[in-house]
């Protein structure tokens, strides 16, 4: 028995079964999509079957256009009405569906070229014109060893937020947390970058989910606890060359002051008459923007004059005190001064920060300085209303008095270490 299929010009809706079915040559128009229609085309080799075409009618500009839209089977009927659809949509839009289609594939080729990588290296050319290149060779060192190996060669539409938890969550394990920070910032600017130029609808890396988050782990800085070994190293930083950086490292021991400020301090803010040193305190600045006073004992106006005579200043004669042997117009890099400190003393563990704990410890245990005054010199906080009135007391001259007895202090140390060694 054979089955009677209604003749091409017939329209109506049309059904795989009736799809697969057809064999007669000819325009089966689709009865649920305006202009689409099955174009049945008979094979010139009567042993294989007829070829069947997708195609959709439509009039643009006044004109009537066919669109080809694919061959059945590989494009089923559901997939083809969708197809149907979405050209209809474009010429609604006046855009014909071919030029449309070719844009679409385009576009999919080029954002498959905007690889993290590819897009990572647009933001650093980006970022180059601000940044030094020892921060350019931070940022590439982080890309190359913890985020391109990962979502290198995914493109960043399609970057979602567990590769970058995965990332970070390798570093946590790995208990390295400043470098887990570095790498989520690197990834949030890096998809910001994208985002502002729209190839990425949303930059997944901003998500507040607790995986993302790198919590700050408070330790304790090592530090020399015990006076015969702070006269130890004062020796050894004698032996030194002079430079601005063993001028850091000498002033670090003697000025209880972090080591990130003492590497930014500025002529313009240093008053050798007044033996002072005035600046505002990063790590408190969002609270109190008023200037710390750091008194400057004689010792140390010794070393900042021998500075002073060899320094380099612009025309308003600002500048920094000790500028950088490697980047000439920037200060000395904080983390160096660390590691010239390991590399004079490698079998005992210094920390920059440390010498700041090494102060507040020795100068009251050994030199009996009020603690009060201690803490006003390393500029803490103090708690309480009564630790607002001391901050806007300051006690300038018990702390003058104290910052001229440490460094009489380490000076008794240094003789001593002299002593015991040619004893």
């Amino acid at each position: 028995m054979t089955t009677s299929l209604p003749t091409p010009a017939l329209r109506r809706k049309l059904s795989d079964a009736y799809l697969r079915a057809i064999a007669e040559p000819g325009k089966y128009a689709d009865g649920e999509v305006p202009g689409l229609y099955l174009h049945v085309q008979a094979s010139q080799k009567s042993n294989k079957p007829a070829a069947k075409y997708w195609r959709m009618r439509y009039r643009l500009n006044g004109k009537e256009n066919v669109y080809a839209i694919g061959r059945y089977p590989d494009i089923g009927l559901k997939d083809a009405r969708d197809l149907a659809r979405a050209a209809r949509q474009n010429v609604a839009h006046h855009v014909a569906p071919l030029k449309a289609k070719r844009k679409k594939i385009a576009d999919q080729l080029l954002n498959e070229e905007r690889t993290f990588r590819y897009v990572a290296e647009q933001w650093l050319a980006f970022k180059s014109h601000d940044l030094v290149s020892k921060s350019l060779a931070g940022f590439r060192g982080a890309l190359n060893n913890h985020i391109l190996p990962t979502i290198g060669s995914i493109p960043v539409s399609e970057i979602k937020l567990d590769h970058i938890i995965e990332i970070i969550a390798s570093l946590r394990r790995a208990r390295t947390l400043a470098m887990a920070k570095r790498v989520r910032t690197i990834i949030r600017a890096v998809l910001g970058f994208a985002e502002g130029r729209g190839w990425v609808e949303r930059n997944v890396a901003l998500s507040n989910t607790e995986e993302l988050k790198v919590r700050h782990v408070v330790t304790s800085n090592p530090a020399i606890e015990r006076p015969a070994d702070l006269g130890h190293l004062l020796l050894r930083l004698d032996e030194l060359s002079p430079s601005s950086v063993s001028t850091a490292m000498r002033l670090l021991v003697m000025l209880p002051v972090r080591p990130g400020e003492l590497v930014k301090m500025r002529w313009e803010d240093v008053d050798l008459v007044s033996a002072d040193w005035r600046y505002v305190v990063g790590k408190t600045r969002h609270l109190d923007k008023s200037k710390h006073i750091v008194p400057l004992p004689e010792q140390a106006l010794v070393l900042l004059r021998e500075l002073h005579e060899r320094r380099v200043v612009d025309e308003a004669r600002n500048g920094w005190v000790f500028v950088s042997p490697v980047y000439p117009g920037y200060p000395v890099d904080a983390t160096s001064l660390a590691k010239a400190y390991q590399r004079i003393w490698p079998e005992y563990r210094i920390t920059a920060h440390g010498f700041r704990a090494t102060y507040r410890t020795i100068a009251h245990e050994h030199l009996g300085i009020d603690p009060i005054v201690l803490e006003l010199s390393l500029s803490h906080r103090m708690p309480g209303a009564l630790g607002a009135v001391y901050a806007r007391a300051q006690l300038l001259p018990q702390r003058r008095e104290a910052a001229q007895h440490w460094a009489d202090y380490l000076d008794r140390l240094r003789k001593n270490s002299k002593h015991a060694i040619a004893e």
